[in-house]
């Protein structure tokens, strides 16, 4: 599996009848299989730029293509759940059901059966370290181990583009460094294209490139540089 190619051009969003931007005219380009780093201060815009490159929300202007294909012209739904995996700083786990059960909720609808699907769920454990969590809760489970959960949760339907949200913003220093371990391993195992949102520095530096947000605008010289990546 190979890693998406996404390019943005000159995407631009507001908020409140245009009152707020949260992007000015942002650019940039993640090559196939790289884990780009995207920092910035509390409401730069980080959530925003991820949220309009997974179709969750639609820019007001410019264009947003992956794989060459912009994704206005696309079926916002198909897209998500075949190309595009979500990783929050909050794990947004079902809290009544297993570890086992959470993972196959994302392939509720494809073309798996039961047995397929849970036979996948068990695997994706396995890929995390989790086997033996497989009937858990996430109540019971540690912080670090449902971050784990909704990681594999993310790798349900083979995404080859990952798109994180913090994901280790609300752990302690130590299981956030063995969260960014597991990813950097997926990263490089599965060829996933990665972008991940960090306000935390050590995080910023594992990965490939960093690009910052200020004020809905990238830096110009982060913006140039991911523009020629």
């Amino acid at each position: 599996m190979s890693g998406a190619e996404v390019v943005v051009s000159d995407v631009s969003k507001a908020f409140e009848g245009g009152r707020i931007t949260a992007l000015a005219n942002a650019s940039l380009r993640l090559a196939p299989g790289e884990l780009v780093a995207l920092t910035g201060p509390s409401g730069s815009g980080k959530s925003t730029l991820l949220n309009l490159i997974g179709a969750l929300d639609r820019p007001d202007a410019g264009t947003i293509s992956v794989d060459g294909f912009e994704l206005d012209a696309v079926d916002a739904t198909a897209y998500r759940a075949e190309t595009v995996g979500f990783v929050f700083q909050f794990h947004h786990l079902i809290p009544t059901v297993s570890a086992l059960d959470n993972l196959q909720v994302p392939m509720l609808g494809r073309s798996l059966g039961r047995s397929a699907r849970e036979e996948k769920a068990r695997t994706l454990l396995a890929e995390v370290g989790l086997a033996a969590r497989a009937h858990a809760v996430p109540g019971i489970l540690s912080g670090g181990e449902r971050q784990r959960v909704a990681i594999a949760r993310a790798l349900a339907n083979d995404p080859r583009l990952l798109l994180a949200d913090e994901p280790t913003g609300s752990l302690d220093s130590e299981t956030g460094a063995q969260v960014l371990a597991l990813l950097q391993r997926l990263r490089a195992e599965r060829g996933m294209t990665v972008l991940l949102v960090t306000n935390d520095d050590d995080v910023a530096a594992s990965a490939d490139r960093t690009l910052r947000l200020l004020d809905g605008r990238l830096t110009p010289d982060e913006a140039l540089r991911s523009a020629s990546a």
